[in-house]
């Protein structure tokens, strides 16, 4: 069963080395993202992709949503502590997210299918909230060979690139693109 990322570790996933994690503007950069757009960040973790997000969309909203209250309340500090009006905190249990129908221009699943125990579900779940032409990008852990990586989630809970694309293929998502993202990651972003 996949595990989940403690809150104990929240404070090291706001610091990642840099072979650990990617820009988030290189992100902003790939996504048809625009400012006065709403997104949603799943499985926001302590909000280290929130908030530039949420700096970003500075005539919209960031739905910042996590099934770890803990994590959330990090988000929610970091959110006051750069002023931004714009965050809403949204608790969530893992393929049930208390959101309307289409509230949403764009999503982000972070290194989150990874820790999902039904993943297609969970991808099943966002593509619901998002509105007619809205993008997803899932961005994941490039897969390792052996059994142990050097760091993030162990090599048997990773997913590919092909099987994130043939889930959203599934649901009705079109691939916009998809490509390595930092040294470690890669992204796939969709439309719906």
């Amino acid at each position: 069963m996949p595990t989940k990322t403690p809150v104990e570790n929240a404070e090291q996933m706001l610091k990642p080395k840099l072979d650990e994690a990617y820009d988030p503007q290189s992100l902003i950069a790939l996504v048809p993202i625009h400012t006065d757009q709403d997104v949603a960040d799943v499985g926001s973790g302590p909000g280290w992709l929130s908030i530039p997000l949420a700096k970003y969309l500075y005539g919209g909203k960031l739905y910042a949503v996590d099934i770890q209250e803990g994590m959330l309340e990090k988000v929610a500090q970091r959110a006051a502590t750069y002023k931004l009006k714009n965050v809403e905190i949204v608790p969530s249990k893992e393929s049930a997210i208390p959101l309307e129908d289409a509230i949403v221009d764009g999503l982000v699943l972070s290194d989150t299918l990874n820790e999902a125990t039904r993943a297609k579900s969970l991808l099943k779940e966002c593509a619901r909230l998002l509105r007619k032409s809205g993008w997803l990008a899932v961005i994941e852990w490039l897969p390792v060979s052996g059994d142990e990586p050097g760091f993030g989630p162990p090599a048997k809970q990773r997913i590919g690139v092909e099987d994130v694309l043939a889930m959203g293929a599934e649901l009705g998502l079109s691939k916009i693109r998809s490509r390595q993202i930092g040294a470690s990651h890669y992204v796939v972003v969709f439309k719906k």
